[in-house]
């Protein structure tokens, strides 16, 4: 999703998964290095909560409403005394949304967060509740709260990290006598026979934008930094004296682009997220760019495919395989509104969260992995075809190349639909992305 955090995060993570995998490949539930007496128990991390209250929780994993709310079924069966008002919302919307409830005075008490702009934003205003030397942030690796901190200080709480990567159905792959792409070109020509054989080649809904976003805000830092060697693109974006028209990689990504729309399922800006993971799970397209977050529902739909069925590869943005490396990124944090008249029950609601019982649960039911220190990180089996990725080193986090706070890639996601349907050039989107920073970003 948006950028969050450095890639101080993710080398932390990698570090984490290497420690519970096997010589085998599989994954186990065993303990981090960290010492288990560091993670301190749910119930003695914060006063008890006497009398009985409700505290609001906004989210934006909307996308894995049903395991969310496991995690808070939970919860609540140890805090019998607290009931959680669980609040899903679309990702598009979400922080519209939090924006305006929080200016109207609409309390919500815990809500998710991305470091960075969002996080300093609502700091700033004076919302957020300083989470720093509390009890149960001693369960997270000091490195993880620095790389999220605001102002020197802890506002959000971090809570799990995903791989963005390729899932693709080995059956279809095995009778198409097709190998894993190591590069771009490689992963076009294996779409190019899937099509040819009459079968969907990528899933996409793209109805949702941040699906699009997602892939957008990934491929271009990507091709920007590490094939164009612009590392300090954004950072002159943000200061006004570099364009996008500047950059060779913003044509790159939108034929990269244009590319996965031509060889999509049909109507891919009619179909939403859930609709795509529908799709894919039905076993008959090749490949999905996603995070670990559809897994639980793969395996709901479609169990044997989850077991053996499908494969996951890193996103190959570039014809030189050395640089195809894991992209690895921090997915979302919590925070406690500081207006929050129930801070007490809401600061038990994190510590929860913080607790080996919360990183676990978040595992089993959201599929990702845990920042929490000795959280299992069984996952799925196709993520341990990522081990020798995490094995050797070889991850990065595109979104600590984004040094601009602007927010081009909503901008873009909309400009490059007008490519797919022939109503603008790529020459005509990139002026006009470029007009849109010139007057917005003065």
């Amino acid at each position: 999703m948006k950028k969050m955090a450095s890639a101080g995060v993710s080398a932390t993570m990698v570090a984490l998964l290497l420690s519970a995998c096997g010589s085998d490949g599989t994954a186990t539930s065993t303990a981090t290095p960290a010492a288990s007496s560091e993670n301190k128990p749910a119930a003695t991390a914060t006063a008890k909560v006497e009398k009985p209250v409700t505290i609001s929780f906004m989210h934006f994993k909307s996308d894995v409403t049903d395991g969310v709310a496991k995690i808070v079924e939970q919860f609540e069966k140890q805090n019998p005394n607290i009931k959680v008002e669980v609040q899903p919302v679309k990702y598009d919307d979400y922080y519209t949304l939090l924006k305006t409830k929080i200016a109207s005075g609409d309390i919500v008490d815990v809500f998710t967060l991305n470091a960075g702009s969002n996080t300093k934003l609502l700091h700033d205003g004076g919302y957020l509740e300083d989470l720093t030397g509390k009890d149960f942030m001693s369960n997270f690796d000091p490195s993880i709260l620095k790389a999220q901190a605001t102002d020197g200080k802890n506002y959000i709480m971090p809570v799990n990290a995903t791989p963005i990567a390729v899932f693709y159905n080995k059956k279809i792959f095995s009778d198409l006598g097709l190998q894993v792409p190591r590069t771009y070109d490689a992963m076009i020509a294996a779409a190019k026979k899937i099509k040819e054989a009459g079968k969907t080649p990528f899933a996409l809904g793209w109805k949702d934008n941040w699906t699009l976003a997602m892939w957008l805000s990934r491929d271009l830092p990507s091709n920007t930094v590490l094939v164009e060697k612009q590392a300090d693109f954004f950072t002159k974006v943000e200061k006004g004296t570099a364009k996008f028209a500047d950059n060779p990689a913003s044509k790159t990504v939108i034929a990269h682009a244009q590319e996965l729309f031509d060889l999509g399922n049909k109507d891919q800006l009619g179909v939403d997220y859930n609709g795509v993971v529908d799709l894919f799970s039905k076993g008959d397209v090749g490949m999905m760019y996603m995070g670990t977050w559809p897994l639980a529902d793969i395996q709901k739909k479609n169990p044997e495919l989850y077991k053996t069925g499908i494969g996951y590869f890193p996103y190959p943005f570039s014809n030189d395989e050395s640089l195809n490396k894991l992209e690895f990124n921090p997915d979302a944090s919590l925070a406690v509104n500081s207006k929050s008249a129930n801070k007490e029950a809401a600061l038990k609601f994190l510590s929860f969260m913080a607790s080996k019982e919360g990183g676990d649960a978040w595992v089993k039911n959201i599929n990702s992995l845990s920042f929490v220190k000795g959280a299992s990180t069984d996952i799925a089996p196709a993520v341990n075809d990522l081990k020798p990725y995490f094995d050797k080193g070889l991850t990065y986090d595109s979104q600590s190349f984004i040094t601009s706070t602007i927010d081009w890639n909503s901008q873009f996601t909309q400009y490059v639909q007008k490519v797919f349907f022939k109503k603008a050039t790529p020459e005509q989107i990139i002026k006009d992305l470029d007009d849109w920073v010139a007057k917005n970003h003065k």
